[in-house]
């Protein structure tokens, strides 16, 4: 038996990301650069941008590195 407890991921377009940014009240500071990658400190921006999280009440983001979209699907679990 497969017996895995089922995630729920939400999906932004592209063309939505700006909206999500601004409704989560991060835009400013992720436009200024000040948003780093939960698993290795990177400046996320909108060109290496993998996925983004909410974690006790904070929103996380995770650049497209290899290794930390690794460490994020690790984390997932």
């Amino acid at each position: 038996m497969f017996n895995k407890e089922l995630k729920k991921l939400n999906l932004v377009h592209d063309s939505d990301l700006i909206k999500l940014l601004e409704s989560l009240n991060v835009n400013n500071d992720f436009n200024l650069g000040k948003k780093k990658c939960k698993f290795c400190s990177q400046i996320v921006n909108l060109e290496n941008l993998h996925s983004l999280f909410k974690e006790s009440g904070d929103i996380k983001f995770v650049c497209d590195s290899p290794d930390c979209i690794k460490r994020l699907m690790l984390f997932i679990e």
